[in-house]
């Protein structure tokens, strides 16, 4: 998408005429071009801005962009809207697809705050950033549109109102960037708000954070690329700071299956007799035992209604991973399956994050385990794309300066289990970001390596 940023300026020597209480003359004039200054040097480094374009009857802020290599239109002095729409046809001219509609005394202007706001954006209806007076701090529009700009006291919602005409939908976007600098107070503000940026916090710790904004998912869903717009959207609107490549995004498996239709209808399946008298030995579903072993590439135990088995993956789990909770409204007639490729599934939501933010994490995909030697369940990772699921520290030495000699620690495990307990069972949120475990990064990781050998295996 090619965007082109519309930036309205009035004038070095009229702007921000309500900072008289705190600033001279003078000071005033010197802040309003060290604001213009700052939002043009913002807009030239964001990736996700192709173009921008100054419009302002004042030469020296037009000298200021163009000294940049910016574009600079005259706008001969009109009022703030019309300026604007000037600007909009002279994108649309262009060729831009898009613009993004900007004032100059945003506070918390910079270049990764500009392509958050744009990685959060869907692209195809037009967005709105309101800021916390009612007035508009950016907006959004797919070109070409016909609209005229609202700008001016209560703006947001004469802007909704105005874009929404024809029945379109208007998107409602979060970001930093919302707060202005109007007012002494505003000012002071900005001012405590750098401060509490720049004080170091007192640990590192780590981050457990779920992602809502999922919904249902359904078979044929490009769930990649809905996965990626949450993401997005968590990283542009909440305190984290962004995404980071060291970051991990945990996917529950079972919307994985959804998504790629590890579906399978219980209606349609027609029991073994040894599915049908197991289950009615131990008060279980015939059908659902069927899926089991047609799942199954070898049984290792059936007993006391459970099924041990172990798959084409090479996980060994109960009944197969086949499973009838948390399926969506169909619940009871139908059960998922596990996805036939995880690893894959997980480096797919790995790229479509990385096209959408320009970042890539790590990305697990997480199930639920039991254990032997101990009771419960726990969430382990049965794909993996990234990061290295496991972190060998054999031959290292220990706090004591001892040489370990079998400690290989399970971090993708480790992480699918806090995220686990983060989302919870009964939440409906199958995404959670989680941030300082530090896993290795290795852009050939696997779940597969998880594994243990078959010689290894004391209960074969």
């Amino acid at each position: 998408m090619t965007v082109t940023a519309i930036l309205p300026f009035r004038s070095i020597d009229s702007a921000k005429s309500r900072m008289a209480p705190l600033l001279s003359e003078g000071e005033r004039r010197e802040f309003s071009a060290r604001l213009l200054e700052r939002t043009l040097l913002a807009l030239g480094r964001a990736n996700s801005v192709s173009n921008v374009i100054l419009v302002s009857p004042d030469p020296l802020g037009r000298a200021l962009a163009r000294s940049g290599g910016h574009e600079a239109l005259d706008d001969g002095g009109v009022d703030l809207n019309a300026a604007i729409a000037l600007g909009v046809r002279h994108a649309t001219a262009g060729g831009a697809s898009a613009v993004l509609v900007l004032p100059v005394d945003l506070a918390e202007i910079s270049a990764a705050n500009i392509d958050a706001l744009l990685s959060g954006w869907s692209g195809s209806q037009p967005g709105l950033l309101a800021s916390p007076d009612g007035g508009t701090s950016a907006l959004l529009v797919p070109l070409p549109r016909d609209f005229t700009p609202q700008f001016g006291a209560n703006s947001a919602a004469a802007h909704r109102n105005e874009l929404s005409r024809n029945g379109a939908q208007v998107e409602t976007l979060n970001s930093p960037l919302a707060a202005d600098l109007d007012t002494p107070s505003d000012l002071k503000a900005a001012m405590e708000r750098e401060r509490a940026a720049t004080t170091p916090a007192p640990t590192a710790g780590l981050l457990a954070l779920p992602i809502d904004g999922l919904g249902e998912i359904e078979p044929g869903d490009d769930l990649p690329a809905m996965i990626a717009s949450c993401v997005a959207t968590i990283a542009a609107t909440s305190a984290i700071g962004g995404l980071r490549e060291d970051d991990v995004i945990a996917v529950t498996q079972k919307i994985v299956s959804k998504a790629e239709g590890a579906i399978v209808e219980l209606g349609s399946v027609t029991p073994r007799p040894e599915a049908v008298e197991y289950a009615a030995t131990w008060g279980r579903d015939a059908r659902q035992v069927e899926v089991v072993l047609q799942e199954a590439v070898r049984v290792v135990r059936m007993d006391r209604g459970v099924i041990i088995t172990e798959t084409a993956h090479g996980f060994v789990l109960a009944n197969s991973g086949v499973d009838a909770s948390n399926v969506g409204p169909r619940s009871g007639e139908v059960v998922t399956l596990l996805p036939r490729d995880p690893d894959g599934s997980a480096r797919a939501i790995r790229e479509a994050i990385r096209l959408r933010t320009g970042i890539a994490p790590g990305v697990i995909i997480t199930d639920s385990f039991g254990r032997p030697w101990r009771l419960g369940i726990t969430d382990v990772a049965i794909g993996v794309a990234g990061i290295a699921a496991l972190e060998d520290l054999r031959g290292k030495p220990d706090a004591d300066g001892r040489t370990m000699a079998a400690t290989v620690r399970a971090v993708a495990d480790q992480i699918a289990a806090t995220a686990e307990l983060a989302l919870g069972k009964t939440a409906r949120r199958p995404l959670a970001l989680i941030r300082g475990a530090h896993p290795q990064v290795a852009e050939d990781g696997s779940a597969r390596s998880s594994l243990m050998p078959p010689d290894w295996d004391l209960f074969r």
